[in-house]
């Protein structure tokens, strides 16, 4: 029981996968995308 606790623990210390198939271009876009959301709703919150 340990070493499967122990394992899932290790698991979800990596929120990447390895075998992510996901290219540095993807990923940079996504975050890019998330960071104009997050500017946009900052943005109105504070010009309201």
């Amino acid at each position: 029981m340990t070493r499967d606790f122990r394992r899932t623990v290790e698991d979800n210390m990596n929120p990447i996968n390895e075998s992510c198939n996901c290219s540095p271009y993807t990923m940079a876009a996504v975050a890019g995308c998330i960071l104009l959301c997050i500017g946009i709703i900052v943005y109105a919150l504070i010009g309201a």
